[in-house]
């Protein structure tokens, strides 16, 4: 296993940001980049500038960093060239969209700035901006650069239809993230609640008495012209949204008539003429056309016409209530929520899991970080790029509570990193949210919050950023324990006492063994709200689990500190309730530092409704965003944080999540706590802190993968590695030198990788085989279809999932000749055959079947699949069990089978008398036991026969249980 330094820099004690921009701080990351061995250019001094494009933005940097323009020849030149190529860039086509690819080359005394347009000397400018950043006196690093975006479009959405943000803070944001490379600000100026964009023909629209939340607030046209222009001078292009039909309260209360009319239709077209006059920069106009159903006849293309007769291209959203939207009605569309698919033919932003209202802080940033966009690595004609969106439907406190509570700056930055960048393992609904403890992923979220917080630092530092680091934040966090609906019920992670030592990391609960595993990070979806679109940390969350999460901080001093806690984020979006007075949540969360319980916030609302679109009442203080960290006392040395995490009911929250987040932070909750080490096993050190993940990940392993149980593989197969990693574990309050330790490391690793390859050759436990000597029953559950139990119903008669275990729900297999199985029922000896046509029930038969059963793995160790050829077991939703079709469906639901072992006594239907007979006359002893012959049986295997103690042969009721 390899750990690189930026893995190393995350697990280690935190060291103070760096006051000095340099290149490896560029933030998006360029395609490019090579450093220059002499020395930088130096701003505040005499320049000429030499710029066929006559760069605005160029021109105004270069005069803020000190810089005097002179025309002389020996003065440091900087030299702008429009080109038709920079070589090796990616040219991703999108209409209306102009090309951002630049080179650029600093040495001493000159800068060359190569683009294929003036939007790409923009961007070669906004680099330059970030290499001086916080440099004293300012300078820009030697380097050569080159640069493009994988995908056209990366922006940000602001809903100010049922929010609104100032004026000037829009210009402040449309500066501070153009210098990132985000080129797209989707204003969305119409709602329900109001409407935020003066039309002169049409004052009513903005008149108070007809918006519902902050009357009053819009934005005149004069506003919208400069930000147009601000926008354009950044390289960013604003697309503004008139939403029609729906969304259309306040104009149907102000107009006195419905958009989807013609009195409707005539008034938007004028609405619309006053857009494009306002907007003279934007190459589409936004025409919403979702959620609401469309009855005036062709009213989307009728629109989309108007606005293309204008000179303009027009977005709509997708889904539309009657599916797709149509190249009639669009030239782009805007893909929202798991139904919005791409439309071919036409370029799809894609918004569906960026809808930063629904994020917590920490979790969902990664999520967003680690996906790629929409399936691509970068942009294609389907694949325009990615917005981040911020949809207030439930009122915040403040404009700044919008930024702060949604997390703006961090996510749209790491959306519009992946988008300029392009890659990404995989899409959200693959990767989720969780952030791996080790291994690419992990060095590249680690690198970009870095980053991050060096320009939350400097340029950002003025903004509403609750942000802090989070890549050193290690818990562990043990499988879910069966609480009944009882979210106080308390179980061994919280009731083990480990004195000085570390919690361990298994438990026993009513005889069953629970794990548990490392995760990184402040914030952790046990549950995410999109499950299981979006996975979880549980693979298969459910109601009624307590789950623990616990770790130990290292403090080098008795101090008080801050901490961003967290137990439910609340979406800013949707109808809530508050949490009860002196509950952290409507769970029944608690939290625990050094066995002493930390009290919850004192509520603004306790217990509260929170409407979503009430135009006064809203969120308070329920997210962390929007109130003071939490005061944590720290002694000297290790620190025990433990939480108890139950999932127990809705109980009054609109979403339905299982999270929690946990960072330590500064007494002010600006930045995150330095000079502390998190860590589940206490553990300080470079090899020492590796060392341990390792043996996390592999005790995960082997738990998770080796077992006696059927679908698993041979516990023997594990048992050297298993005793070489509780060797190694033992070591671990002890102190190593880092050479023990890393020849720890190289024997761990190579033993492990050495288990893996055997396991590439492996097979899975297969049900044991019942014969004439023992007899294997077990049950065929689906745990994730119903927790169904295949049950035999009668002769000829569709197999059921029946949600209980009866005797007719065990089953034993017996080998045939060409070594599948038999499957047969306890009860009634009846086969379950395979002769059953597509999409039709399975059936139980008394005549062997003249084909047999395999079991095999399927996409999840544990799980099993059963075929016979093309012939596959599918539990389905309504209870039978069907015939799948094809034999090779690894991942449905409905053919994941477990098989659990289970005792079977057969049913005595003989007169005591007629039983007592059998015994005094044909009984046998065998290892101590009597077995006597069933009634209509033909044959003298212990299978036809009943089991009794030997000593009291003819006492029915001393059975021993088995058969």
């Amino acid at each position: 296993m390899k750990f690189s330094k930026i893995l190393l820099a995350g697990l280690l004690i935190a060291s103070p940001l760096t006051t000095m921009a340099g290149p490896e701080d560029i933030l998006p990351k360029p395609q490019s980049l090579a450093q220059i061995d002499m020395q930088p250019f130096a701003l505040s001094r005499e320049v000429r500038l030499v710029d066929p494009t006559n760069s605005t933005l160029l021109r105004s940097v270069l005069t803020d960093y000190g810089c005097t323009l002179v025309e002389s020849t020996s003065a440091p030149t900087i030299t702008v060239k429009i080109v038709s190529e920079i070589p090796g860039a990616f040219l991703h086509q999108v209409p209306y969209m102009p090309e951002e690819a630049y080179r650029l080359n600093v040495e001493t005394n000159a800068v060359t700035i190569e683009a294929l347009s003036p939007t790409g000397v923009i961007r070669a400018t906004q680099t330059l901006m970030q290499l001086a950043e916080g440099t004293t006196p300012a300078v820009w690093d030697a380097v050569t650069i080159t640069d493009w975006p994988a995908f056209k479009v990366r922006g940000f959405m602001h809903d100010v239809g049922r929010s609104f943000i100032p004026f000037e803070q829009l210009k402040r944001q449309i500066d501070l993230l153009s210098r990132f490379k985000v080129n797209v600000f989707h204003w969305h100026l119409t709602e329900k609640l109001a409407w935020r964009m003066e039309i002169k023909c049409y004052p009513q629209l903005t008149a108070s008495e007809n918006m519902i939340r902050y009357a009053g607030d819009y934005y005149t046209q004069d506003q919208c012209r400069e930000l147009d222009a601000y926008a354009a001078e950044r390289g960013v292009t604003i697309i503004p949204e008139i939403d029609m039909p729906g969304h259309s309260d306040v104009f149907t209360k102000a107009m006195g008539f419905n958009m989807q009319s013609d009195q409707g239709v005539a008034a938007l077209k004028n609405i619309l003429d006053e857009v494009v006059d306002v907007f003279p920069n934007a190459p589409y106009i936004h025409i919403g056309g979702d959620e609401v159903q469309i009855t005036y006849p062709n009213f989307l293309k009728t629109m989309a016409n108007y606005v293309r007769g204008k000179g303009k291209k027009v977005v709509v959203w997708n889904r539309l209530v009657a599916g797709a939207p149509t190249a009639e009605q669009c030239d782009m569309t805007q893909m929202w929520a798991t139904a919005g698919r791409a439309v071919n033919g036409l370029p799809n932003i894609d918004c569906r899991y960026n809808y930063t209202n629904h994020f917590d802080v920490y979790a969902d940033l990664v999520g967003i970080y680690k996906s790629n966009i929409y399936y691509e690595q970068r942009g294609t004609n389907t694949v325009a790029g990615t917005i981040s969106a911020a949809w207030n439907d439930t009122k915040t406190n403040s404009w700044e509570d919008i930024v702060r509570q949604n997390n703006m700056y961090a996510n749209v930055l790491a959306s519009a990193e992946r988008a300029w960048r392009g890659g990404g393992k995989q899409y959200i609904e693959a990767g989720g949210t969780t952030l791996p403890n080790a291994g690419e992923e992990f060095e590249e979220f680690a690198d970009f919050e870095r980053r991050f917080l060096f320009h939350k630092a400097h340029c950002l530092s003025d903004q509403p950023i609750s942000y802090v680091k989070q890549t050193n934040v290690r818990w562990r966090i043990s499988d879910p324990f069966p609480n009944g609906g009882n979210a106080a019920m308390q179980f061994p992670p919280e009731q083990t006492d480990a004195g000085d030592g570390v919690l361990p990391t298994t438990f026993t609960y009513n005889g069953q063994t629970y794990g548990s595993r490392t995760a990184t990070g402040a914030g952790i979806y046990l549950r995410h709200i999109w499950h299981p679109t979006i996975p979880s940390w549980y693979t298969n969350p459910a109601y009624s689990q307590t789950a623990y999460a616990w770790t130990y901080v290292y403090s080098p001093k008795a101090q008080t500190v801050g901490a961003q806690v967290e137990f439910y984020t609340y979406s800013r979006s949707g109808s809530e309730k508050a949490p009860p007075a002196g509950e952290w949540d409507r769970r029944g969360s608690k939290l625990w530092v050094n066995g002493e319980e930390i009290a919850a916030p004192t509520w603004d609302q306790p217990d509260a409704s929170i409407p979503q679109d009430n135009a006064t009442q809203g969120l308070k203080n329920e997210n962390l965003t929007a109130r003071p960290v939490t005061p944590i006392t720290l002694q000297a040395g290790w620190n025990k944080v433990m939480m108890r995490l139950p999932h127990a009911a809705a109980s009054g929250t609109g979403r339905d999540k299982w999270q929690f987040t946990f960072v330590l932070t500064d007494a002010e909750g600006k930045n995150a706590l330095d000079n502390i080490v998190y860590s589940p096993s206490k553990v300080k050190g470079e090899s020492a802190l590796q060392l341990d993940l390792l043996i996390d990940e592999i005790s995960a392993y082997l738990r998770t993968s080796f077992s006696d149980k059927v679908g698993y593989y041979p516990l023997a197969m594990s048992a050297s590695l298993s005793q070489l990693v509780e060797e190694v574990r033992g070591t671990m309050g002890q102190e190593l030198d880092d050479a023990a330790r890393t020849q720890q490391l190289e024997d761990l690793t190579t033993a492990y990788a050495q288990l893996k390859a055997d396991v590439a050759t492996a097979t899975i436990n297969q049900p044991q085989v019942s014969n004439e000597e023992e007899e294997h029953y077990y049950t065929l559950c689906t745990p994730l279809r119903g927790n169904r139990y295949t049950t035999d119903k009668g002769e000829n008669t569709a197999i059921q999932g029946e949600t209980s275990v009866s005797d007719a729900s065990k089953w034993k297999f017996t080998l045939r000749s060409d070594n599948t199985y038999n499957i047969i029922n306890a009860e009634s000896g009846r086969y379950i055959s395979p002769a059953s046509t597509y999409n039709t029930a399975l059936q139980a038969v008394t005549a062997e079947p003249a084909s047999g059963w395999s079991v095999k793995p399927s996409n999840e160790l544990g799980y099993v699949i059963i075929t016979s050829g093309s012939v596959q077991f599918n539990q389905t939703n309504s209870a039978p069990v069907y015939n799948w079709g094809g034999g090779s469906n690894t991942s449905d639901t409905g053919c994941k089978f477990v098989f659990a072992e289970v005792e079977y006594t057969p049913v005595i239907d003989e007169p005591d008398d007629v039983v007592e007979t059998i015994i005094s006359s044909t009984a046998t002893l065998r290892n101590d036991k009597v077995y006597v012959i069933k009634s209509g049986c033909s044959n003298n295997t212990t299978s036809d026969y009943l089991l009794y103690h030997k000593d009291a042969p003819g006492n029915l009721s001393s059975t021993d249980g088995s058969g």
